[in-house]
């Protein structure tokens, strides 16, 4: 499988995930469109270093998603870094152990038998991760591989709309400067452990607060001169 998922398609999938829930619901709804996984897992990003995972449905799903954010390795750890999907049918092949010698053989003992990663993307940034992971070894086929395709896309834009609180554009192309902004909103929710919504609004509250622009902010948190914390940033 090559190539975009059609953006008119992705734009009522997002229609039809926003009223299941939004982001919440993609887990579940993605497991269930596709039916052969086990269990599908989405990791937000924090920034290049920070990862914590937003959901999951299904079993083992939480299990895969613990294991790449705690070795910092994995196919979706990969997705992430080469900006693709990587999908491993068989963890138990030489290969899989090669590029993988932590997370492979613990995903293993955990009953995990392959794993498919789908980078969640905002103007070519990665903002997350869609994880699908079996039980059983075997190929993910094209039309599933498409259809969670369709579901990393259309998670971008729920987590584009979260962050905003507006209603994308079905199938526009996400700007770099939102993309940058959705990033720090990552780093946020992690250090203050909130939600998207509150996040944003300690960015634009910093701010307003200091007569910045938001884009200086959000680059202060990108590069580290600024942190927040539950009650007090510095």
């Amino acid at each position: 499988m090559t190539g975009s998922p059609p953006p008119d398609e992705v734009g009522r999938l997002v229609v039809r995930l926003r009223a299941a829930g939004g982001t919440e619901a993609v887990c579940q709804h993605c497991r269930a469109a596709i039916g052969t996984p086990t269990g599908v897992g989405l990791t937000m990003f924090a920034g290049p270093e920070g990862r914590f995972r937003a959901s999951h449905a299904g079993e083992l799903a939480d299990e895969v998603e613990d294991l790449q954010i705690s070795l910092a390795q994995g196919p979706g750890v990969e997705a992430a870094r080469t900006l693709r999907p990587v999908l491993v049918g068989d963890l138990t092949a030489a290969s899989a152990a090669g590029r993988w010698p932590d997370f492979a053989p613990r995903a293993r003992d955990q009953g995990v038998a392959a794993v498919f990663a789908f980078p969640v993307l905002s103007a070519d940034h990665p903002v997350a991760v869609l994880d699908l992971c079996r039980a059983e070894p075997g190929p993910l086929s094209d039309d599933d591989q498409g259809t969670a395709s369709r579901y990393a896309a259309a998670t971008a834009l729920l987590l584009l709309g979260d962050l905003l609180r507006a209603e994308p554009q079905s199938g526009a192309e996400l700007p770099v400067e939102a993309a940058r902004t959705q990033q720090a909103v990552g780093m946020v929710i992690a250090q203050i452990h909130a939600d998207a919504p509150a996040a944003m609004r300690r960015l634009r509250g910093h701010a307003e607060d200091r007569r910045q622009s938001l884009s200086e902010v959000v680059e202060d948190v990108l590069s580290g001169r600024l942190r927040f914390e539950r009650g007090l940033d510095r």
